[in-house]
């Protein structure tokens, strides 16, 4: 039973404020950095299918515009992820705080808003004036 609490994420530890502002971490477990660092490469795969879904979609250019949005949000959260999982698993002096994991996060959730408010609002915009440009095209010699 020692064994299996040993090899276990301690979950409690992330609603305690000194763990998040410590300078000098402690050292990542090597199952929380597994964890962590197969969070990050989903979130570089699904950039990479996001970004080919905006390839093969030319017709509707702003489903193409938000999978291309979506796609650059995850990719780069992903690079900024490995960058400071690498610095917490190194245990490097201030780099390598938790702190810049929760700043990664607020960071991951303001971009999320922004697009969403894209989705809601700027598509439907984009949509309605694309169809309009293609109703006064239609009457146009070619």
């Amino acid at each position: 039973m020692e064994e299996v609490k040993r090899n276990m994420i301690n979950f409690a530890r992330l609603l305690d404020w000194r763990f998040w502002f410590v300078l000098r971490p402690s050292a990542l477990g090597e199952k929380t950095a597994i964890v962590v660092a197969v969070g990050f490469v989903a979130l570089l795969v699904a950039a990479i299918i996001l970004n080919f879904l905006a390839k093969t979609k030319k017709q509707n250019p702003p489903l193409v515009k938000l999978f291309k949005k979506i796609g650059k949000m995850f990719s780069t959260m992903a690079l900024i992820g490995f960058v400071l999982l690498f610095f917490s698993y190194e245990q490097i002096y201030f780099l390598g705080s938790h702190l810049w994991f929760l700043l990664w996060l607020a960071g991951f959730v303001v971009w999320t808003v922004f697009i969403v408010l894209y989705a809601l609002r700027g598509m439907r915009r984009e949509k309605e004036e694309l169809e309009k440009k293609q109703r006064f095209m239609k009457y146009l010699p070619h």
